[in-house]
């Protein structure tokens, strides 16, 4: 039976790593090392890594046991993959979409309790529906979080035995548990006939693809879509909570009715930075290389330190401080290379325009109808893949 605990311990810990060894360079002038990785986080070298996707290739272990996506696959695939769902990204972020988002955010936040799972429930609920939407379907509601929450337990283990090898026991245990979920997810998604057609959309897109599962393509991007989304928004929450001052100049901001609003948005970019969604990733070598003054070997695996590149304080200043007002957001005077909550290069989020008009639907509705509060300012988080403030965190809601 797997530890919950200790899996959580460990996962987080890592995160925690990463976050103490951000901006703290070693006597050689080159970033540290997370165990038997090498870690980058120059914002410079970063960017190398990610524009350069044939010599620094996906690599996600374990996780593939959920099954193949454009996230996890790489060259003629993934641009097969990538053509499947991009263009239903960028109609679905077109600006004649963004009312209809605010008014399902304001709807649904209206009708849920002060509390902060129930704002939580609400968000996930209206980013499900946004995605759906997007490829012309309905979910069941209800059933489907139930899915998402197994998805995100799997993702956690199978993120754990990436990092902490498994007894064939445990291997067995914990892959049996990702198909299951793939497969439950399969049989409520294909109970629909538009579902259906739309699989079928899928499927002929990536005809030239051996053993293409569109359900699991379906169901990588509607996590990694959901989550990273409604993480943002909670992270915003948690910091809006610690700061009462911040958060009346933000509420005054947006009762004013004005199109720009640039404190909210200095806002959740801040927290995009702070709070990197994906606060790391891996990348396989493929050919012997140097970077950084790094000699690299093919077939090795590297760390990019998200969380890193965004405290590197060459690039910013404080970086280890959380400002909601920071100057580099509000005068747009950032290096783009140390800012890439939504990576860069070919391989950029796909969604990134999306998700970006979500969070912000999304803070805009939160602000309007709700206040909060904190006990203490002690930051606590989750980490599945993406980085979730913890659980019964000291935030207290009060309907404005």
């Amino acid at each position: 039976m797997d530890n919950q605990a200790q899996i959580e311990s460990v996962l987080n810990n890592l995160v925690y790593a990463l976050f103490a060894q951000s901006g703290q360079i070693e006597t050689n002038g080159k970033a540290g090392n997370l165990g038997n990785l090498i870690v980058f986080d120059n914002p410079e070298a970063v960017d190398t890594i990610v524009k350069a996707p044939e010599l620094f290739r996906k690599n996600f272990s374990l996780i593939s046991a959920l099954g193949f996506s454009r996230f996890n696959t790489n060259g003629e695939d993934w641009s097969i993959r990538r053509a499947i769902t991009q263009d239903t990204y960028l109609a679905a972020a077109r600006p004649a979409q963004q009312q209809p988002m605010a008014e399902l955010y304001a709807t649904a936040l209206a009708e849920s309790d002060a509390t902060l799972p129930s704002i939580q429930q609400a968000l996930f609920a209206v980013s499900m529906t946004i995605f759906y939407r997007a490829f012309g379907l309905v979910p069941d509601m209800a059933a489907t979080l139930l899915l998402l929450d197994r998805v995100r337990d799997v993702l956690r283990r199978l993120q754990y035995y990436s990092w902490v090898s498994p007894t064939s026991a445990e291997r067995a245990n914990v892959i049996q548990g990702a198909r299951a979920v793939v497969a439950d997810f399969t049989s409520l998604l294909m109970s629909d006939p538009r579902a259906v057609a739309e699989m079928d959309r899928f499927r002929n897109l990536a005809s030239d693809l051996e053993d293409f599962s569109p359900v699991e393509e379906f169901v990588m991007n509607f996590f990694a879509g959901v989550e990273t989304t409604v993480t943002t928004a909670l992270w915003v929450i948690d910091r809006l909570g610690a700061n009462q001052q911040v958060q009346e100049r933000i509420h005054a901001e947006v009762l004013s009715g004005l199109a720009q609003t640039p404190y909210t948005d200095c806002m959740i970019n801040e927290t995009m930075r702070y709070f990197p969604p994906i606060p790391f990733l891996t990348r396989e070598v493929g050919a012997d290389t140097v970077l950084d003054g790094q000699k690299l070997y093919a077939g090795q695996l590297i760390m990019v330190s998200i969380v890193g590149v965004h405290q590197n304080p060459a690039y910013w200043s404080n970086p280890r401080v959380f400002d909601a007002s920071r100057k580099e957001f509000l005068e747009n005077s950032f290096d783009r290379r140390a800012f890439i909550p939504f990576l860069t290069g070919p391989r950029m989020c796909g969604g990134a325009r999306l998700g970006r008009l979500e969070v912000r639907e999304a803070v805009l509705a939160i602000v309007r109808q709700f206040a909060f509060g904190r006990a203490d300012d002690v930051i606590r988080f989750d980490y599945a893949l993406a980085l979730r403030p913890a659980q019964g965190a000291s935030v207290s809601v009060s309907r404005r």
